[in-house]
């Protein structure tokens, strides 16, 4: 599926964020010298020099119900069309092609194929899995540059996820040696390999209302430095998470980074009549209370989401897949879909042609800050894992969407942001 969006929608006067966060405590002002580069009010549209104009990327998505691998993910990868109209807005003229893969080797190879047909100059793969693996093969194959927005680095294709190795560092420095942690594993899901004092496992068999009261029993007299870690899909992990507080788990729950997924969202929202999640993740804090922050990064996730409203108040623009409106899917249209294709583009921009071989060239030296459009800390494309922050503990609360959709009456959305 090939689109050009036009220029749609006249940008509304600036957008008051309504937030479900009133903590101040989640400000991270940073005085970095690179955020006096970035303007007071960032722009809507993103400009790019003239070399870049026509060229076009690919989009692999996964479309399917919680069997097919990397399918949390098809709805966040919309933010990869607000920063297409982004950069459309200021002429840019470029062009994005998506292709599904089905959660499979196969499908993986083949998306890469028909993208490479299309003579794309690089390529963002909005899924995880162990079939990611096929694609990333394929694409370096072909020499096109390839970015991860929500799976691990692999090979030499660039994620924008933290290393395993730093996830396992925010634990361990309140429980070293898996001291007090209880880790619930998913059989067969390639997870994070927490170290934990015991270790619990579940399937599709597994009675999760049954499990979880057992477990709340069995930590009852447990003390406040004990820790339940769910290393599970996207999927399992809200159902777990939603009968483990049903059934009034006392102790901290840890969740893996499939639970910023839409996903997870959807699981756990879904006639569900609180407002209140008694979990964490760990990540990196790409969520909308980033707007809150006062410096460079803060200002570009507001530019972002105030595109993301005027894409939702638009009646001819549609999701990535172009199978429903964009205001379907703008509560989850996520910014890391957005930043991976902006470095593409700031790639290309770099690169002495937009053939792919030149902006995979250009993109392994590419360094980027909020100038430059992305909505993340600082990335550093010398580096397979791009993002230089380090991954933290998030929250979340269950609020109002108004910031991203005009509808009052929007279902409610899980919004993470950092601890204080």
């Amino acid at each position: 599926m090939k689109e050009k969006l036009t220029n749609i929608g006249i940008p509304v006067a600036l957008l008051l964020l309504i937030t479900v966060i009133a903590i101040a405590g989640i400000l991270r002002v940073k005085a970095d010298e690179k955020d006096e580069a970035v303007a007071v009010t960032v722009p809507v549209e993103l400009n790019v020099d003239g070399n870049v104009k026509g060229s076009s990327y690919g989009l692999i998505v996964t479309i399917g119900n919680e069997n097919a691998q990397g399918s949390q993910w098809n709805q966040a990868a919309s933010g990869a069309k607000v920063a297409l109209e982004r950069f459309n807005r200021s002429g840019a003229d470029l062009h994005l092609a998506t292709e599904d893969d089905r959660g499979t080797d196969e499908g993986a190879r083949q998306a890469v194929e028909n993208l490479a047909a299309q003579k794309v100059s690089g390529i963002v793969i909005s899924s995880s899995g162990d079939h990611v693996q096929a694609a990333v093969q394929a694409a370096k194959e072909r020499n096109i540059p390839v970015i991860l927005p929500y799976e691990n680095s692999i090979d030499d294709a660039r994620s924008l996820q933290p290393s395993t190795e730093s996830l396992n560092d925010v634990l361990s420095a309140e429980h070293p040696g898996g001291k007090g942690i209880i880790r619930i594993d998913q059989e067969g899901f390639a997870g994070i390999d927490v170290p934990a004092e015991r270790t619990l496992s579940v399937n599709g068999f597994t009675d999760i209302n049954t499990f979880s009261q057992s477990l709340v029993k069995d930590t009852a007299e447990a003390g406040s430095d004990t820790v339940v870690f769910v290393d599970a899909s996207a999927y399992q992990e809200a159902k777990l998470t939603r009968a483990l507080q049903e059934a009034g788990l006392k102790t901290q729950i840890v969740l893996g980074p499939q639970a910023t997924s839409p996903a997870f969202n959807d699981v756990f929202m879904k006639d569900n009549q609180s407002t209140v999640i008694n979990a964490q993740s760990i990540g990196f804090n790409a969520g909308d209370s980033v707007a809150l922050q006062s410096d460079g990064q803060g200002r570009s996730m507001s530019a972002y989401l105030q595109m993301v409203k005027i894409l939702s108040e638009s009646k001819d623009a549609m999701s990535v897949m172009g199978d429903q409106k964009f205001s379907d899917v703008a509560a989850s249209a996520d910014s890391r879909s957005h930043d991976a294709l902006v470095a593409l583009v700031r790639a290309t921009e770099h690169a002495e042609s937009i053939a792919p071989q030149d902006v995979k060239s250009s993109l392994n030296d590419l360094k980027l800050s909020s100038a430059d459009g992305i909505t993340s800390a600082d990335m550093d494309f010398a580096q397979h894992h791009v993002i230089q922050d380090a991954p933290l503990l998030l929250s979340a609360n269950a609020g109002d969407v108004e910031m991203r959709v005009a509808d009052a009456n929007a279902p409610s959305h899980l919004v993470w942001f950092a601890q204080a």
